[in-house]
């Protein structure tokens, strides 16, 4: 299948409207007129479309990983004489260590990483951090699962564990041993789906996003030691929709 079919049924994007969205690097001049993320999801006008590929996880249980601080100076990678609003805290996963499949398709997990406050929007409400994961398709297509983040609960996550250890800027890579990436996304797996792109320089399209309607509870302390790092957060505006539908998926 190739990837403008495949994107197509995965995402209901027409095959026109999949054409106009071939793989480009984006600028900050011509994303305001491009298919860009992140957007404001409007949950009630979403369209209805169970019949959309189901999603099937196959992360471990147990996974040895290591933390890092995804530096950019400048908009490069590797600087730390400039604070950006592009820096995150990401952690890389093995190759071949866990994926996902959507219509019989396998996609890699590349790596995960945290915006605070979130990028993505429901109804307008902001929350306080939002995760990515990001996969890589056979042919280098990318699909990201956003997952919405708040206080109330009461530790034990996946999200605990990776925020409560942090690293300083440029400092050394902090282990994470026998992580519960199984554990780091909800039993519930429904999805609001949508054509987009990177968040992040260049802002790439296109990107297959599915954003989780669940919303993941960790501890208060979590996020406020992530939230030390990023005083003045590191999550990009809210982009037009430009007339792309965005269809709710719903996965109990």
């Amino acid at each position: 299948m190739s990837g403008l079919t495949r994107r197509s049924v995965l995402l209901a994007v027409p095959a026109a409207a999949a054409a106009l969205a071939a793989p480009s690097v984006m600028t900050r001049a011509t994303a305001a007129v491009a298919h860009q993320s992140p957007i404001d999801i409007h949950r009630g006008s979403a369209v209805f479309s169970p019949g959309l590929p189901a999603l099937h996880v196959h992360y471990p249980r147990s996974i040895d990983l290591e933390i890092r601080y995804e530096s950019k100076d400048g908009g490069q990678p590797g600087g730390c004489e400039t604070r950006t609003a592009e820096e995150t805290v990401l952690a890389e996963i093995p190759k071949g260590a866990a994926w996902v499949t959507l219509g019989g398709v396998r996609y890699d997990l590349a790596n995960f990483h945290f915006h605070t406050r979130s990028e993505h929007r429901f109804d307008g409400h902001q929350y306080p951090l939002e995760q990515h994961f990001v996969h890589l398709g056979p042919n280098g297509e990318r699909l990201v699962i956003g997952l919405f983040i708040t206080t109330g609960g009461h530790g034990g996550t996946l999200q605990d564990q990776a925020l409560a250890t942090v690293p300083d800027e440029c400092g050394e890579d902090i282990a994470l041993h026998g992580a519960n990436l199984a554990g780091a996304l909800p039993t519930d797996l429904s999805t609001y789906r949508y054509d987009g792109s990177l968040t992040t320089t260049p802002f790439s399209e296109p990107v297959s996003w599915l954003v989780l309607s669940h919303i993941r509870e960790i501890k208060s302390s979590s996020l406020a030691h992530f939230q030390t790092r990023f005083p003045n957060g590191d999550s990009r505006a809210l982009q037009p929709l430009n007339g792309r539908t965005v269809r709710y998926r719903p996965q109990h």
